[in-house]
Parts: C-alpha cells; structure tokens; sequence
C-alpha cells in the first residue's frame, strides 16, 4: 500500500484549520503548494450556502484554493446581502479591503463601481442589485454550484481518527500499555500534570456549540483531566474535547451517533473521581450512572427524588452519590446496592448545592431557603443549620448556592444570590465575607475553584468574572463574560481553564 505525501500534508492542513492555527495552514499550503480544500459535509455547506450563513461559507473557504472569479461572486452576493440588511458599514468593509474585491476593482471597474452604488441608495432595490432575471435565491443557487465544484468532502479530524485507530491496534497486540493518557511524540503513557499555581482564565481557548433548538444546561470536567462533559435541555449527556470544542469522536459510541440520554433535560452533572463514570441527574427527579468509555447505562435510580435534581457528586471512594432536589431534599444513594441509603431532611426551599467534605465525613447542603447545613454523613444528624450573614438581613434571606470545598482544608465556600461570598469552616463557623461592589454585582450566580483553592471564581448576574483571592482575602473584578445571564460554570481540575453555560447554546472556554 502507497502512502502519498500529499495526503500526509492534507492531514496535517486539517487538523491546523480545526485547531484556528490559520497562519501556520497558510504558510505550509504557500510553501508546498497543496490546499485542502475540503468541508466536513458537501450538504450542509451547500446548505449553508442557499440559508445565506455566509459566516460559515466564508470559514469554510477562507484557505481553501478557489478560481478568482467564483470568489469575487461570493463576496458580491455577501455585500449585496448585507446591503439588504442595511449593514452597510460592514458591506463597505469587505468591498474596500478584500482582496477579491480589489481584483474586481482593477479588473471589472464598472462591476465595482455597480457596488458602490447600490450602497449609495436610501433604499434596497432588487431590480438594480441584481441584473436582469436573477434573485438573491438564484443567485445562492449559482454561487452554491460553483463552489461545490471547488471543494471536497472530507470527514473531521481524520488525522486523531487515524492516530486512534493504529493505538488501537497497537494495544490489541499487546504492543502499548493500557493507559489513559498517551504521548505520542515520546511513544509512552503519560498523566496530565496539575499547573504550578492558579491564574485566572482571561482568554477563550475554544468554544462549544449547539444547534438550534437546543442549549446546554450542565457541566463537569474529568477528573483525570480529559475530558468536558455537558448535559442538555433535550437530555443528551455529550462528552468534548474542551481543547477544540469538538465532539470526543475517538469515544466510539459518539462518532457512531449513539450518545448518553436521559428522558428529561439533565439537571445535574459529576465524574467519578477514577474518571471512569459521569452521573447524571434531570428534570424528572431520575439519576443514571454511566460508563464513559462504552456510553452504556451502568445504574440507574428511577425514584431518586420526587421533583426535579439540582445537583450530584460522587462520595470520595467513588462508591456512593449524593443528590439535592427541588423537593428540599439531600440523598445518598448506593452503587452497588442500586437504593438510597441516607436522607437529609431540614430544608425549607429547593436544594442548589450539596457536598461531601473533603474526608467525606461530612456532607453539607445549601438551599434557596437561606441556609447552609452540615450534616454528619453517618447518621444524617444535622450538626450546624448557618445563615452566612443573617445579621445583615430581615425575615427572608437570600438563597445559597456554589458550595465549594477547597482542596487540603476542612473549609468550604458559598455563595448567596446576594454580592456576598463566604468562607466557612465544617464546624458551621463563618470565616470571611467578601463582598462585591454593586456596579459589577447585585447577586452571584455560579462559582468555581481553580486546581489549588488558591483562587474562587465566580460570575455576577451581569456576567462579570469575579475572583477571591483566599492568600490576601481579597476580591477582584476581572472581564465580562460575552454570554448573557451565565447559569454555570465548571473549572478543570489541573489546568486553568474555565467553561460557562447559559441560553445562548454555547459554551465558551477560558484559558489564563
């Protein structure tokens, strides 16, 4: 079997364009003289094409190598339609400095200055746009034609596929160790090292998107540090790569289509700390455990609350899960004997958080009802019922929610619908208060610790990214997350990375 170099290159060019590295695809296609003009489908850009989503037509071929003309027919159409639209400013930025644009300028002047023209007029008219006979659907049509002529189709991210499948093979025939973690370039097993020191995540790595119709409405890192995985309004629980936003397609089950789903929209989401399950909780009160490399359900508790799950997480030996529920309840449900074996009943108002400590003798519940309690874990006796700062408050108080317990330390953060933040101690005492200025904050919605506990952070109601910082007792407005109304976040558990969940269907991923 031949190999061509060409293919080689065509790989290499790929898995640049997935991974935004445009410079480094645009050197090596000048350099050796191949261009991948590919798309991952033929019918979803042509698709893309007659819609219009001309954001997508134009990612799609911004490296591609295209006959001069059909490229000068799409960026007309594009500024016509913006035209249309009355985004003028932007029609004009594309004519005035785009290459295809300037080719037209010298080399079709009346055809140029057509353009100039029509964005010269008060008012849209399509008789003098488009010449005699065509439409703006026509036009699509033509346009889409041309540039199928111009691309191929070409399965994503053939290049780790088919790094995949020779390891696969490899540890078939005994030639690799069975590891999690492979480092191809020094052909051994590796781990994923937890960074020296906290920093705060300030720029995006990569963002996760959903299609229409669908938004994400939970999420957790791995453990070991591999993966992302979220939960969405219709059910599925998906696993991605959070270093491209991609789809974990090297989980067969998932290139295959056949994802983890819940009947109802998943609620509630945790690993195990060995990484090797993801529990989840959903709308319908139901809990399933499942197998992240065969995607299969490993157990299921069908009555594990009788209103919709807020909250999971595995118990330190992996061997049980504690749930919160709308129904004011905490629980603590058994792997091996498939049944609850604790309930924590005190709570006056739906649960937002619930914990194990750190050594897992104790578990502790945050409510909309104001309080936070701490539970002995073996008898489900309430030890201390804390309203964080109940001095500052009248009859009602305001909810709590994020409990974080910071690694090393028998202490734990929450936080309160209110700018306040709080550090307490397992013993129901209250440590610190740091409290956010109103210009920046009226209530906290989510919050995470960074890999070392050296850092907190959390997302105001008007989406600004706050941090505590627990060595100096400070706290820290950072930037403005692009979302609106962020509803969650996840931090991951080695590196200094941060992803936000909220309605608009996607996820973006910041990196420090």
């Amino acid at each position: 079997m031949k190999i061509e170099s060409t293919d080689i290159i065509r790989l290499i060019e790929q898995f640049l364009k997935e991974n935004n590295l445009t410079a480094t695809l645009e050197t090596l296609q000048k350099e050796t003289g191949v261009f991948l003009n590919t798309v991952d489908d033929l019918d979803s850009f042509k698709a893309s094409i007659q819609k219009g989503e001309w954001d997508v037509v134009l990612a799609s071929t911004e490296q591609a190598q295209i006959a001069p003309n059909k490229r000068i027919d799409l960026y007309e159409q594009i500024i016509i339609e913006l035209v249309e639209q009355q985004d003028v400013n932007p029609a004009r930025a594309l004519l005035r400095q785009t290459e295809p644009m300037e080719i037209m300028r010298t080399q079709q002047p009346d055809r140029y200055l057509h353009l100039e023209r029509l964005m010269s007029r008060t008012t849209f008219d399509a008789s003098f746009a488009y010449k005699s006979g065509e439409t703006r659907d026509s036009r699509r049509t033509s346009i889409a034609e041309q540039l199928l002529n111009e691309v191929d189709e070409a399965p994503a991210s053939r290049l780790l596929t088919l790094l995949g499948y020779s390891m696969k093979w490899q540890l078939q025939q005994s030639m690799l160790a069975n590891s999690d973690s492979y480092n191809l370039f020094f052909g051994k097993a590796t781990t994923l090292s937890t960074v020296k020191e906290d920093k705060v995540p300030q720029r995006l790595l990569a963002t996760v998107k959903f299609p229409k119709k669908q938004h994400p409405t939970s999420l957790a890192f791995s453990f070991d540090g591999v993966y992302l995985a979220t939960g969405s309004m219709d059910g599925f629980i998906e696993i991605w790569n959070y270093m491209t936003g991609k789809l974990a397609t090297e989980l067969k089950y998932q290139a295959d289509g056949s994802l983890m789903l819940m009947e109802e929209a998943v609620t509630g989401l945790a690993f195990s700390h060995n990484s090797d399950f993801v529990c989840s909780g959903a709308l319908d009160g139901k809990i399933k455990i499942w197998k992240i490399k065969t995607g299969t359900c490993f157990k299921r508790f069908s009555a594990a609350h009788s209103d919709n799950i807020t909250c999971v997480e595995f118990s330190p030996d992996d061997s049980q899960v504690l749930s919160g529920g709308a129904d004011h309840m905490v629980r603590i449900h058994g792997l091996k004997s498939g049944k609850m074996l604790k309930e924590f009943r005190g709570h006056s108002a739906p649960i937002t958080s619930a914990v194990f400590s750190e050594d897992g003798s104790r578990v502790i519940s945050a409510s909309d009802d104001g309080y936070v309690r701490i539970w002995d874990t073996e008898s489900a006796t309430c030890l201390h019922s804390v309203v964080p700062d109940i001095q500052n408050h009248g009859l009602t108080f305001p909810g709590t929610h994020s409990l974080l317990v910071i690694p090393g330390s028998s202490n734990f953060v929450v936080c309160t619908k209110s700018p306040s933040i709080y550090l307490m101690s397992v013993d129901g005492k209250v440590l610190k208060c740091f409290t956010a200025s109103q210009s920046t904050c009226n209530a906290f919605q989510t919050a995470a610790l960074l890999p070392h506990g050296k850092y907190m952070l959390a997302v105001s109601d008007q989406s600004i990214l706050h941090y505590v910082d627990f060595e100096t007792n400070t706290m820290h407005a950072e930037n403005k997350i692009p979302n609106d109304d962020v509803t969650g976040m996840a931090c991951h558990p080695k590196l200094n990375i941060a992803a936000f969940i909220s309605n608009d269907r996607r996820i973006p991923i910041w990196t420090a």
